[in-house]
């Protein structure tokens, strides 16, 4: 046990609170037994599977939760300072190589109409940073949005805004002239001490 007080400590090892323990686990495990369960089969019995599933309808060890965020798509490789970590890798490898090659099968055997849409599919869902890819779907959705605006003819430049450019031009002259003058006063601030 971690630092308790000896009051605690001394609570903790009462016949109560072991009865209240034991009345904990026997409730936790009724609504574990009439609980959903995950269904997947089992390899060893063929048999379904009897654990509590996560959100995503099967359990840790039949599904459990799909990796997320910026490389969901990389595979996740060891740690080298684990114990069986050479064993590991391999396991890993050939996992991946025997994904490979159904895949490869599996894409051998479409129709080349299937195959054209696998590949669109693919196309339009590049792996990548979450921040990446909702920005390429806003930029879809403003891209069709500006696609359904009616054409319209650029309006004819009035004279109002031909002032205000003129306007423009005139005061970006002027902050030239001041920045000269300001570059001529530093010059001849700078030569005194030369």
């Amino acid at each position: 046990m971690r630092d308790l007080s000896p009051a605690r400590a001394a609570w903790c090892r009462s016949a109560r609170w072991r009865d209240i323990a034991r009345q904990h686990c026997r409730r936790m495990n009724a609504e574990r037994v009439a609980g959903p369960k995950c269904g997947a089969k089992t390899r060893v019995t063929g048999e379904p599977c009897r654990n509590p599933p996560k959100a995503n309808g099967r359990c840790r060890l039949h599904g459990g939760s799909t990796p997320k965020a910026k490389d969901w798509h990389k595979p996740r490789w060891p740690d080298r300072d684990s114990p069986g970590a050479m064993d590991k890798l391999a396991a890993k490898l050939k996992d991946l190589e025997r994904a490979a090659e159904k895949r490869a099968a599996r894409l051998a055997a479409m129709s080349p109409d299937e195959r054209a849409r696998h590949d669109a599919w693919h196309a339009a869902r590049k792996p990548g940073s979450p921040a990446e890819r909702a920005r390429v779907r806003v930029d879809r959705q403003h891209a069709a949005e500006a696609r359904k605006l009616p054409d319209r003819p650029a309006a004819p430049p009035s004279a109002e805004l031909a002032e205000i450019e003129h306007h423009i031009e005139e005061l970006r002259r002027q902050a030239a002239e001041i920045e000269a003058r300001q570059d001529a006063a530093r010059q001849k601030a700078w030569s005194v001490f030369e």
